[in-house]
C-alpha cells in the first residue's frame, strides 16, 4: 500500500515540475506585451491608436518577469498579464 502511495507523489511531482516547466518557456517576452498593448489600441480608432503610441514612447509600461508569468505595470497598476505565450491587456491601460 505504501509504495503506491509513494509512487503517486513522485508522479504529482513530476507534473507540477513539468507545468512549471512548460510555464517558463512559453512565458512572453517584453516585446509580446507591446506589442498587445499596441494591438489593443489599434483596433479602437486612428487617433486613440497614434495617441497611445505617442505615450507608449515617451513612458512605456515597465515590464515584470515572475518566472511562470509576466506583467507590464503603467502608473502603479497592472496594464497587461501574460503567460503560455498570450498576453491580456487591460481595458483602463494608458488612463
Amino acid at each position: 500500500m505504501k509504495y503506491y502511495q509513494g509512487k503517486a507523489l513522485i508522479t504529482i511531482i513530476i507534473i507540477v515540475l513539468l507545468c512549471a516547466i512548460l510555464l517558463a518557456v512559453t512565458n512572453p517576452d517584453r516585446d509580446s506585451h507591446m506589442q498587445a498593448i499596441k494591438n489593443h489600441f489599434a483596433k479602437k480608432d486612428t487617433v486613440t491608436s497614434i495617441l497611445a503610441q505617442g505615450v507608449m514612447t515617451v513612458n512605456p509600461p515597465s515590464y515584470h518577469n515572475a518566472a511562470l508569468i509576466s506583467y507590464t505595470r503603467y502608473d502603479g497598476k497592472i496594464s497587461s498579464v501574460g503567460t503560455l505565450g498570450y498576453v491580456w491587456v487591460d481595458k483602463n491601460v494608458l488612463k
